[in-house]
């Protein structure tokens, strides 16, 4: 979400013409409409449900009248003329990102192919044919982050800045542990420095990078920011969190650590306190 405020702010005034894809809830785009009064929004995610509970959110937000939600998937033949039709100035998506092994498909919201990368490459190819002025994506250290910037830009996009949070393995990534470690394009760390970083209790196998960026079409395709993930994953994997505080790289870049325990706030802000939402499952 930072990597998306940056960069609206970088436009502010312009009445940006945002498009999220894979939006889910909608909370990132809501967000970015909050802080630019004059930007619209359109959503996309293959989950009908996401849709209603998107358009759900828009209008207690009030901004039902600057958003719309549609269900539909990336690969489908009409997504190129649908955002097109947009006039996108600002392409936001923040998909799934964890590798699935052979014949082990993961749930919708979390797998995205053999190397956890079919959606990103495919955003990146519909930044490529639609060309928006500013690119917003979300990846991750398991999921080729460098080739994944590098086709960005080869796309003629540059990467201008980026988030990185240090984070445990959670529900998804740690049950593909096994087939994570056989993956060249996968980057994780399972020190016992790094492990008691972000899980004091121990209740972790390995960390990993989540990361967000910002980039802005240029034309002028440049490895900087490609050379950036694989100078930071590769320092990373080999030596943990030491990697990261003196870490510098081509692209402006903002670190921090999320635990186990800071995970648990964000969640309680995310969806509210968990006796709220039994209480409202309850007959």
């Amino acid at each position: 979400m930072l990597a998306g405020e940056r960069a609206l702010v970088a436009h502010a005034g312009k009445n940006s013409s945002i498009v999220e894809l894979t939006s889910g809830s909608g909370l990132v785009g809501l967000q970015l409409l909050n802080l630019e009064p004059g930007a619209r929004l359109f959503g996309v995610d293959v989950d009908c449900d996401a849709e209603s509970i998107a358009r759900a959110n828009a209008e207690l937000l009030g901004y039902g009248g600057r958003a719309r939600f549609a269900c539909a998937s990336l690969w489908d033949g009409g997504m190129e003329s649908m955002l097109h039709a947009e006039n996108t100035d600002m392409l936001v998506c923040n998909p799934p990102y964890i590798p699935e092994p052979p014949g082990a498909a993961l749930p919708v919201e979390a797998g995205a192919g053999a190397d956890g990368s079919a959606h990103l490459r495919r955003v990146v190819a519909l930044a490529k044919a639609t060309q928006p002025e500013t690119l917003v994506l979300s990846w991750c250290s398991l999921c080729d982050p460098e080739g994944i910037v590098g086709d960005a830009e080869e796309a003629g996009y540059h990467l201008d800045e980026l988030f990185v949070v240090v984070i445990a393995d959670g529900e998804y990534s740690g049950s593909v542990h096994d087939y994570l470690v056989t993956l060249p394009t996968a980057f994780l760390n399972s020190s016992h420095e790094t492990i008691a970083a972000v899980a004091s209790d121990g209740a972790a196998r390995f960390a990993y990078l989540l990361m967000s960026g910002s980039f802005t079409r240029d034309g002028m395709p440049s490895h900087a920011g490609q050379k950036t993930m694989r100078a930071l994953c590769t320092d990373f994997a080999d030596r943990g969190i030491r990697a990261l505080e003196t870490f510098q790289g081509a692209t402006e870049s903002r670190i921090w650590l999320l635990d186990r325990w800071d995970e648990i706030a964000l969640r309680a802000i995310l969806h509210g306190p968990m006796d709220a939402r039994l209480h409202a499952l309850s007959p």
